[in-house]
């Protein structure tokens, strides 16, 4: 796996002379200051790039940020990320194969994430196709170390019906194992379809077979009732998803069942009302939970309201941008909390604010400047200093 890295780097210097390539990317310098036991000044580089053949058929993209602490000296695994790096092929055989080899990110119909592998795609016709990939997780903290294959295998695949009476059936299959135990090992299926007017209708139900027991089932149903109305109304029954070799597993995993009732309506143009609750029930008691926020084109307002035993909570927030001058943006963001994680406590208030200045130079420049401070049970006062340089081409 590392030599594939190596020799996508060595694809990639390539590509850069020669003809015909398009080459788009952006770095970012970010300057963060906090004060923790001692006062931090940390430089964090960011950097996205992007080769592309002629034809567009293959593409190098990668994703990476190196971090420099001024006030402790920090690791290599610390200092340095791999986010994406990975080599494309699309369109391929007559346009009906696709793949990526590399370190990317998949959602192949459930929660798999970062992979640091290969996923090839093939259009069996223009309603079937099948999707399968394989390789190993990738790191924790996304250094460039890669595991093994006898630390974290993953292996797995997506048949897809599409296009089909305004229908998508998903079956899926996904297994994480490494030489000692199975931490994920899942196959279901997910259905889409949009066949009942203004509606849009998905089931999920993943299937846990190393514990024999259904590990996901979700329906949902949303329904655009005119241009200015939508609601959702969803059934959640889900175990959290903890690998065999993971800290958590002292705790016994038990599901967890959520009903959510949403709404937005724009009772103005451009100015909108949203509107959630939802009901969580664990194995012994139940939470809780109100969002409400108003909004419109310069920002929102906002509450939330939880009770139960998620703990209980009043919070209100404020988030208003503004355009002082041409391509100078302020914006201004409050949170405020009263809250409690048990009933035997007492209340306890937190509040959290942002300030923000961006400045776009041209087409390829932009500054940001923001400064946030907060106060909680822990501290009378906590300030950080945020500053972003951007250059995109």
């Amino acid at each position: 796996m590392k030599r594939a890295f190596i020799a996508l780097f060595v694809f990639t210097a390539a590509s850069a002379f020669s003809a015909g390539i398009g080459f788009h990317g952006s770095v970012r310098n970010s300057v963060y200051s906090y004060q923790s036991d001692q006062t931090h000044t940390r430089f964090y580089q960011y950097a996205r790039l992007s080769a592309v053949s002629p034809g567009r058929h293959f593409t190098f993209q990668t994703s990476m940020r190196a971090l420099t602490d001024m006030n402790e000296t920090l690791t290599s695994e610390e200092r340095f990320k791999v986010y994406s790096l990975r080599l494309n092929g699309r369109n391929l055989l007559g346009k009906k194969f696709d793949f990526s080899v590399g370190r990317l990110f998949l959602h192949p119909g459930t929660v798999l994430g970062a992979l640091d592998g290969v996923t090839a795609k093939y259009a069996l016709s223009s309603h079937f196709s099948l999707q399968v990939y394989g390789g190993v997780e990738s790191h924790f903290q996304r250094s460039f170390k890669v595991y093994e294959t006898k630390d974290s295998r993953v292996l797995g695949g997506l048949f897809q019906i599409s296009r089909f009476f305004s229908s998508k059936l998903q079956l899926l299959y996904l297994r994480k194992s490494n030489t000692e135990a199975t931490f994920w090992h899942l196959a279901g299926l997910n259905f889409d379809t949009s066949l009942l007017p203004k509606t849009m209708l998905r089931a999920q139900a993943h299937y846990d077979v190393e514990q024999s027991r259904f590990h996901r089932l979700l329906l949902s149903a949303r329904n655009r009732w005119s241009p200015k109305f939508m609601t959702t109304l969803e059934y959640k029954r889900q175990f959290p998803q903890v690998y065999a070799n993971s800290y958590f597993t002292i705790f016994t995993p038990l599901a967890y069942q959520r009903v959510r009732l949403g709404a937005v309506y724009e009772f103005l143009p451009n100015y909108n009302i949203q509107a959630q609750y939802q009901f969580v029930a664990f194995e012994d008691d139940n939470a809780n939970q109100v969002y409400l926020t108003i909004g419109n084109n310069f920002g929102n307002l906002g509450l939330v309201w939880e009770n139960g035993y998620a703990g209980d909570q009043l919070g209100l927030m404020f988030d208003v941008y503004y355009e002082v001058a041409p391509n100078l943006i302020a914006s201004l963001y409050v949170d405020y909390a009263k809250y409690r994680v048990e009933e035997i406590y007492e209340f306890d208030n937190q509040l959290a604010n942002a300030a923000r200045l961006s400045y776009r130079i041209g087409r390829h420049w932009t500054i940001d400047v923001e400064y946030q401070w907060l106060t909680n049970r822990y501290k009378s006062g906590d300030s950080r200093f945020l500053n972003h340089i951007s250059f995109v081409w």
